[in-house]
């Protein structure tokens, strides 16, 4: 039997409040599923730190500055909101969802679908 909680009014902003508060007091997110491997090869570890060594500049901050780090995961919380936030016992908590029962969210955001440019695009074909 699944169940529904479906948020309106200020309860999403106070859910994503809440979420960032736990963010600022350094508690470590608690997914409701692990989301990645224990241990990350080498090849993932390197696209991770591209990733972050790109999307810090895109923003004007350099890829090392730890405090632009932490506000660049903290504005994703604000963006994303819970379903991605990883703080599975804020949900719980705020929401009163019982330990066995999953949390599945769905928003807007995850929903979009960003369409793929065809391959002439973006791929130049030599020989």
């Amino acid at each position: 039997m699944r169940q529904v909680i479906a948020v309106i009014g200020g309860i999403p902003e106070a859910l994503v409040d809440a979420l960032c508060e736990a963010f600022d007091h350094g508690d470590r997110p608690t997914p409701e599923y692990a989301n990645r491997p224990p241990s990350l090869d080498d090849v993932v570890e390197r696209r991770a730190r591209a990733a972050r060594s790109g999307a810090l500049p895109a923003k004007g901050d350099a890829a090392a500055d730890t405090a632009a780090a932490r506000a660049h995961f903290r504005d994703n919380l604000r963006f994303y909101g819970p379903p991605t936030a990883g703080y599975a016992d804020v949900l719980r908590l705020r929401l009163g969802i019982d330990s066995d029962r999953p949390i599945v969210c769905t928003t807007a955001v995850k929903r979009f679908v960003l369409p793929q440019a065809p391959l002439e695009e973006y791929i130049q074909w030599s020989g």
